[in-house]
C-alpha cells in the first residue's frame, strides 16, 4: 500500500497484541479508567488512534474506526447510519434516544447499556468527522492551499473549499441545537443528560469557528485572486517587452569597428548584491561612504531662561454700592405690601420730590416710571403673579396694540 511500509504495520499490530486484554476491556465494558500504572501506555495507545478520551476524566474509549472493524470481525451488529448530512445526524440521533429512553423506562438495564454506548459513538463519530473537517479547511487556508503550485490551482481550490464550508454554514443554520434538550425533558440518567448538553454545547461553538473560516477563506480568495492579476500583468508585460524589444545586442558586438578598445578587452564585470568586507581594497571608501550617511549628533546649545518680577497686588475690599433710585423703587413694592393699597408710581414721584430734592437726586416722570417697569419685569414668576401691574396709557395713532403709558399703578393681587 502506497504510503506504507510493512514495518509500520507490523509495529501497530504489536502494540495492538501487547495490549490486547486492555484493549479487551475497553471495547466489551465500553471504557476503561487510566491508573497510575497504564497512564503510559492508554498515551500510547491514544497516539496511534485506538483509544480516544471519554466524557469522564481519566477514562477512555476504543475509536470508532478501531470499533468498527471489531465489529465486522465480532460479527457484532453496528451502526448501519450513514454521516452524510448533519440533518440525517440528529434523526439517528433521535431513535437512538427514543430507543434508550424506552429501554430506561421499561427496566431493560443490557439494552439501555446498548443504546448509550451506540448514542455516544453516534456522537463522537459526529464531532470529530466535522471537527476533521474544519481542521482540514482551516489548515488549507493557513497553508495557502501549499499541496498545489500554480496560483490557478490554489483558486480554484480556495473556491471549492468556500463553497463547500458556505453550504456547509447553510446546513447547519437549519437545524435548532435547542431543540435537542427536549431528549431529556424526562427522568434520565446524568450520564445521558451530560453527553447531550456536551452535545449542544459543543454544536453552538462550531457555527462561530465555520463562519471565522469562511471569512477567512474570502480574503484568502481576494488575495490569490488579486496575486493572479499581478501574475498576468507581468506575463503581459514580459510578452509585450520580447517582442517589442529597445534593443538588440549582436553576437558580434566585439567585431565591431567603433567598439573602445578598452570594452573589447575588457573582463566580463562581477556583480554582487552585497558588499565583500573581505576585499582589503574596498576597506577605505567603504568607510568614507559609511562616515558620509552617518548623522552626526550635534549638541544643542541650553537656552538661558528670563526671569522676571511679577507684582502682587492685595486684594481690595470694595464695598456695595446702591442705587439710590433703585431703592425707592423697592420702597414703593414695599408700601404695596405693607398697605395693601394700590400705588401710583406718579403719584409715589410727586409725594417724594421734597425729599429727594434734599438729598440732591432727582429724575424725570418717564424714567421713572420706566424704572418702577423694569424692577417689576425682573422679579421671578411667583412674585410678579402675587403684583397687580396696571399700566395707564393710550393707543399709538396708526397702530393696533402699541401703547403710551404715562403711568404704572402697582398693587397686589388678591387670592
Amino acid at each position: 500500500m502506497a504510503g506504507f511500509d510493512a514495518g509500520q504495520v507490523s509495529a501497530l499490530l504489536r502494540k495492538i497484541g501487547a495490549n490486547d486484554e486492555l484493549l479487551a476491556n475497553a471495547y466489551v465494558y465500553g471504557s476503561i479508567a487510566a491508573d497510575s500504572q497504564d497512564n503510559k501506555t492508554i498515551s500510547t495507545l491514544h497516539k496511534a488512534g485506538l483509544l480516544r478520551p471519554d466524557d469522564e476524566v481519566g477514562e477512555f474509549r476504543v475509536t470508532t474506526d478501531f470499533k468498527r472493524m471489531l465489529n465486522r470481525l465480532m460479527r457484532k451488529q453496528s451502526s448501519y447510519r450513514q454521516l452524510t448530512d448533519m440533518g440525517k445526524v440528529i434523526e439517528a440521533l433521535d431513535e437512538t434516544v427514543k430507543d434508550y429512553q424506552l429501554s430506561v423506562q421499561a427496566e431493560q438495564s443490557e439494552d439501555a447499556d446498548l443504546f448509550l454506548e451506540q448514542l455516544d459513538d453516534l456522537l463522537y463519530e459526529t464531532k470529530d468527522g466535522l471537527n476533521n473537517n474544519l481542521d482540514n479547511m482551516h489548515y488549507g487556508i493557513v497553508s495557502q492551499f501549499g499541496f498545489v503550485s500554480s496560483l490557478a490551482n490554489k483558486i480554484r481550490q480556495n473556491e471549492r473549499y468556500l463553497n463547500h464550508a458556505q453550504n456547509l454554514l447553510t446546513e447547519l443554520q437549519q437545524i435548532d441545537p435547542e431543540a435537542c434538550y427536549e431528549w431529556i425533558n424526562w427522568p434520565c440518567p446524568n450520564e445521558f443528560a451530560r453527553k447531550i448538553t456536551g452535545f449542544v454545547y459543543w454544536f453552538n461553538k462550531v457555527l462561530p469557528r465555520l463562519r471565522f473560516i469562511i471569512d477567512n477563506m474570502r480574503l484568502s480568495l481576494f488575495r490569490l485572486r488579486r496575486d493572479e492579476k499581478k501574475a498576468n500583468q507581468l506575463r503581459s508585460m514580459t510578452r509585450f517587452l520580447r517582442q517589442h524589444p529597445e534593443f538588440e545586442l549582436s553576437d558580434n558586438l566585439y567585431e565591431h569597428p567603433k567598439l573602445p578598445e578598452g570594452l573589447k578587452l575588457a573582463p566580463a564585470m562581477a556583480l554582487k548584491s552585497y558588499v565583500d568586507t573581505r576585499n582589503t581594497a574596498l576597506e577605505t571608501p567603504l568607510i568614507q561612504l559609511v562616515q558620509a550617511l552617518r548623522k552626526q549628533s550635534i549638541a544643542q546649545d541650553v537656552k538661558e531662561r528670563e526671569t522676571a518680577a511679577i507684582e502682587v497686588n492685595p486684594i481690595e475690599r470694595v464695598s456695595y454700592q446702591s442705587d439710590f433710585f433703585d431703592l425707592q423703587a423697592e420702597l414703593l413694592f414695599e408700601q404695596a405690601i405693607t398697605s395693601n393699597v394700590a400705588i401710583s408710581a406718579l403719584v409715589f414721584w410727586r409725594h417724594s420730590q421734597d425729599d429727594w430734592q434734599a438729598n440732591a437726586h432727582s429724575i424725570k416722570p418717564k424714567s421713572w416710571i420706566e424704572l418702577v417697569f423694569s424692577c417689576y419685569c425682573k422679579l421671578t414668576n411667583e412674585q410678579q403673579a402675587a403684583f397687580s401691574l396696571n399700566l395707564k396709557g393710550v393707543q399709538v395713532a396708526g397702530t393696533s396694540d402699541n401703547f403710551s403709558y404715562h403711568d404704572v399703578v402697582i398693587g397686589l393681587n388678591e387670592y
